[in-house]
């Protein structure tokens, strides 16, 4: 059982914090991006989901570990023609078939997985050939000269 500072307190530091306007700034740049079957990486309290484009997304399929956090996402703002799904899950053991969707959206989650390299390699394995890997973070990684742009994080996969 979450301790009352996990299920109460936290919550509502991480809402604040993750919905903060540059923040939602570089959501908005992302998000609406995405098209068909869209998985969405640490979908935390659902922030991302009144930034998609129902004209484009077929459904969107939420994971996150916390289960105070995906009752949150379940309640989110949305278009009501956009179909969504929130399940328990990790970024690095996802609970889906190799090529099952569309476009992956991962926005300021890879800080907070335990180890992104596996996050980075389900997202490719359940991207159909020819997805898209949709992200943004807040911070560089500790090997910064690791890709041809130097953020730290390897390439969009397109």
């Amino acid at each position: 059982m979450a301790s009352l500072y996990d299920r109460f307190v936290l919550p509502r530091l991480l809402k604040c914090a993750c919905s903060a306007p540059p923040i939602m700034k570089q959501r908005a740049k992302v998000v609406p991006q995405a098209e068909g079957r869209v998985l969405e990486l640490g979908i935390g309290m659902g922030l991302n989901l009144g930034l998609y484009d129902a004209n484009k997304v077929e459904s969107v399929t939420g994971v996150d570990p916390a289960p105070e956090l995906r009752a949150i996402a379940e309640a989110a703002p949305r278009d009501p023609q956009l179909a969504v799904k929130v399940e328990d899950g990790t970024a690095e053991a996802l609970p889906f078939e190799a090529g099952s969707f569309d476009c992956v959206v991962c926005t300021f989650t890879l800080c907070s997985v335990h180890t992104p390299t596996a996050a980075l390699s389900e997202a490719r394995r359940v991207l159909k050939p020819g997805g898209r890997f949709l992200y943004c973070e807040h911070g560089l990684a500790p090997d910064g000269g690791s890709n041809p742009s130097g953020s730290g994080w390897p390439e969009a996969v397109t």
